[in-house]
């Protein structure tokens, strides 16, 4: 529901989302206020208090991993996103895989009800009158028609058809988009009004241990809902007592990943541990796996219980992540040409 929400401005956010093709805290100038005097450098900076999951990416930080010029090179493997990316380009003088920095998205609990969202983006070069120029032409495509709005001091723009998700320019440099109500309330939140994500200690814990210095992070408290449908299926019981989650990716050197879930009791925790190591043992023996060559790089993950929190841990080196991503690079050509053995044609 959340993503169908996003395509109500689509012009304006195909534009400046389209550097998560290949895979980001939101900091300095997210907020008007000082990010090193903010929860978690101002990461939470522009969201409503009922936040409960958030993501991000900083590919600002990734553009200076060894890795970046592999990915860079994966998203630009089909030739329409290229010649898409070629025309934002053209028209905008903004380049996604170049100019943006980071990008962080939050959701409530229930997102699929209202598909409530918000998004940051930072980036530079952001020219509002050219990119909404493209984003009206986009639309028009459409046969929609773009229209700007002001809400606590900001010009909000949004489309005919789908007018509860807006998106507008913090500054030159920032572009706040929310779906379902949450573009005014991040408005708000914007001049210094209302309540936001920050104040929910519970969550900005979450956000500190998942490591907002780290390219790729992420922290959820999980609903119920989604508790109980785990629990309802006998093969993911365990995760049933997931109370929050909380990733981190590291890709300074190869590639570090910690996966945290806390549970509601021990027992839990070690159960979900010895699932996924029995998980990893029977992945060994998958026939798409063998296929792909991916069996030694499961050798690079572990779980482990500490007390109620079941702890993930995958480790690989500078060559297995090239390898990977070449074999992936390689696996999606071959299925943009013809099915892939072993695996069904999309």
């Amino acid at each position: 529901m959340a993503v169908s929400r996003w395509r109500a401005c689509r012009g304006l956010v195909a534009v400046l989302a389209l550097g998560v093709l290949g895979a980001g805290s939101c900091r300095g100038g997210c907020s008007r206020g000082t990010p090193g005097t903010r929860p978690v450098g101002g990461a939470l900076a522009w969201f409503p208090a009922e936040t409960q999951i958030v993501v991000a990416l900083d590919f600002a930080r990734l553009r200076t991993t060894p890795l970046w010029s592999r990915l860079a090179a994966l998203t630009r493997s089909n030739p329409d996103d290229q010649a898409l990316i070629d025309e934002i380009t053209r028209r905008t003088g903004f380049d996604p895989l170049r100019q943006i920095d980071s990008l962080v998205v939050a959701f409530p609990e229930e997102a699929r009800n209202g598909g409530a969202m918000g998004l940051v983006l930072r980036g530079h070069g952001l020219d509002e009158a050219r990119l909404v120029a493209y984003a009206r032409d986009q639309a028009a495509k459409q046969g929609d028609d773009l229209f700007s709005f002001g809400r606590d001091g900001r010009t909000l723009w949004a489309t005919r058809k789908q007018p509860t998700a807006a998106g507008f320019f913090a500054d030159d440099k920032t572009f706040v988009f929310g779906a379902g109500g949450w573009a005014e309330k991040m408005a708000e939140l914007g001049s210094g009004a209302g309540r936001g994500a920050e104040q929910n200690a519970s969550l900005v814990h979450l956000v500190e241990r998942a490591g907002v210095t780290n390219a790729v992070w992420a922290a959820a408290i999980v609903p119920a809902a989604t508790r109980a449908l785990l629990a309802a299926d006998p093969a993911l019981a365990s995760g049933g007592g997931i109370n929050r989650l909380a990733l981190g990716i590291d890709m300074t050197s190869g590639l570090h990943a910690q996966l945290i879930a806390d549970l509601s009791t021990r027992q839990q925790a070690e159960a979900m541990a010895a699932q996924v190591t029995e998980a990893i043992k029977d992945a060994r023996k998958s026939p798409q796996v063998l296929l792909m060559g991916m069996g030694p790089y499961l050798e690079g993950i572990q779980a482990r219980a500490i007390d109620v929190t079941s702890e993930i841990v995958i480790q690989l080196t500078d060559a297995q992540v090239a390898d990977g991503i070449e074999r992936l690079r390689a696996f999606l050509t071959l299925a943009r040409q013809a099915p892939v053995p072993g695996f069904p044609h999309p």
